[in-house]
């Protein structure tokens, strides 16, 4: 499965993107204001007219290698 992390346009098309992408499906939230959701899912935001754009696109494994890398060098 790939899945992309977005940001919206503007803050109005923020709060209206992210509970229409929540309630049909998983959203990890981080920091900067970026959203990374199954690619399919981008199918909500262009029904609905929000605006969006891809910061990057990845495969799960990478996501999962990723997390593991952040997670070990917060313990040291």
């Amino acid at each position: 499965m790939k899945l992309v992390k977005i940001q919206f346009t503007d803050s109005a098309s923020e709060a209206k993107g992210f509970v229409a992408l929540a309630k049909e499906g998983r959203v990890v939230c981080f920091a900067d204001q970026t959203y990374e959701v199954a690619k399919p899912q981008l199918q909500i935001l262009d029904r609905l007219h929000i605006p969006y754009r891809i910061v990057t696109e990845e495969g799960f494994d990478d996501v999962c290698h990723a997390l593991r890398n952040s997670l070990a060098s917060q313990a040291q």
